[in-house]
Order: C-alpha cells, then structure tokens, then sequence
C-alpha cells in the first residue's frame, strides 16, 4: 500500500505535470497584443448597454474580459465597442476588427467568410407578436402573408421567406419592437433570449412571445473573428478551457441561461 508521503508527492507531480500540460494561451499567450473587439448590443443576456452606453454588459462582454484575463492581451481605448451587428461584420471583413460577439450565430456559410470561437450556447429563434392587435397568431405558419421584422443579413430572414411573410427590415431590435406595439408590423421573428427578457422587463408594450420554439440551427452562439486570423487558435483554445474548467458554466448561469 503507498504511503500518505508517497501519495502526496504523486499527487503533486501530477498537478505540475498538468500545469506543465495546460495550453500556452493559459500562461499569456497574447501579452502586449492589442486587440479591437466589438459587440453587438442584441439584448440580454448577450450584450446590451444600460447606464453607461459606452461600455456594453452581458454575457458575451463576460466571456470577453475572462478572455482578456487568460491571454493578456490589451483592448484598444480599454473597452469593448457597441456596434451593430452589419457594420461589425464589414469591419471583420476590412481587417478593423479582430473579434466580434453579441448574438452573433454560427452557420456554416459564415464560416467560409470568418473564423469562429467554439459555440458556447445554444438556443432558438421565437415570433413577438402583439396579442391585442393580432389575436390569430398561434404559430409560425399564422405569419403568412403578415408584415413581418427581421433583421437583413440574420439568419431570421430564412423563415420569413419560408412562411410566406412580408419581410420588414430593421437594424435597431429593441425601436422594432416598438414599432411592432404600435402596429406598424405584425410580428418580428428574432433571437429567443433578448425577446424573452424585453416583454418580461417592459410589459406595458403588450407583447408576447409564442411559446413554440424554431430554428435551433440558425441560433449556435459564438464570436468572430477575421479568417485565418493569427489569434483564432489562441483564443478558441482559451473558450474551450473556460468550458472544461467550468468558468462558462457560471458565466451562463450568471445571466440566467443553460450551457449546451
């Protein structure tokens, strides 16, 4: 039988044997790397701005300085940029931006344009509709032939050609749902969680969400970044750490989501 000295000094050999095995980016890896990060504010939990309007929260900002906490590197003026979410892809594309989060979803044809992080959620999309204005709407196929938002260049805009809708473009989420409460559109289809959050924190705006979730594959969470970027491998291998050490399991627990 090993003795309690024997058993210890193993049980330290394997711990530096694992501090040894741990990958680069743990030690730094970006150190004195400055890096141009957006997000774009989709709502929570993702990322949204509340009182200070220059510095975005939610999960996604989260992810970002735990990120920034792991690999050392340096965020351009100190801090994460609101922006939306076209111009931070034209900016991807432009070579001004090196990582890109708030609701940004995973697809396989984006993925011929840019390098993505490991998906850490996954959710769906949902239809707003005003029960008032539009009693009839029970599901998705009810949308047919309805004025219906989405946002251009989401992946939202798929279903809405799907159901025979009239699609409605708008780039701003949370005035398209005010636009939705007062008539000017029918129903919206759009990400699951910051609509769940915005009837539930603004109920005087009468709107609900439809209870029948859809699109599960148009809705796999992760960030951007440029293709071929020579900081993918470091930070995707630093997310996939967070995964395995249980970092982002609080993180999403946090903002009251499940990990995948």
């Amino acid at each position: 039988m090993m003795s309690l000295g024997k058993k210890f000094i193993c049980g330290i050999a394997a711990l530096v044997g694992w501090l040894l095995s741990m990958p680069a980016q743990a030690l730094g890896e970006l150190e004195n790397v400055t890096l141009t990060v957006y997000v774009y504010p989709i709502g929570s939990p993702h990322a949204f701005l509340e009182n200070d309007i220059t510095h975005p929260q939610g999960l996604d900002v989260d992810i970002i300085y735990e990120l920034q906490r792991r690999l050392l590197f340096n965020l351009r003026e100190n801090r994460i940029f609101p922006l939306d979410r076209l111009t931070a892809f034209e900016r991807l594309n432009a070579g001004e931006a090196d990582l890109v989060g708030g609701g940004i979803s995973y697809t396989y044809d984006r993925s011929k344009i840019y390098s993505f992080t490991p998906i850490f959620l996954s959710s769906s999309l949902s239809v707003v509709y005003s029960p008032k204005l539009h009693p009839e709407i029970k599901s998705l196929k009810d949308l047919k032939g309805l004025k219906v938002g989405v946002e251009r260049g989401s992946t939202s805009e798929a279903y809405v050609a799907r159901v025979g809708a009239q699609p409605v473009f708008f780039s701003n989420n949370i005035l398209a749902l005010f636009q939705l409460a007062h008539g000017e559109m029918d129903a919206l289809i759009y990400d699951r969680p910051p609509m769940v959050d915005f009837v539930a924190t603004v109920p005087s705006v009468g709107l609900k969400v439809l209870a029948e979730p859809f699109g599960e594959d148009a809705c796999q969470f992760a960030m951007a970044m440029p293709k071929d970027s020579p900081y993918a491998k470091a930070i995707s291998d630093a997310m996939e750490q967070m995964m395995m050490d249980g970092t982002m399991g609080v993180l999403l627990k946090k903002w009251g989501v499940e990990s995948n």
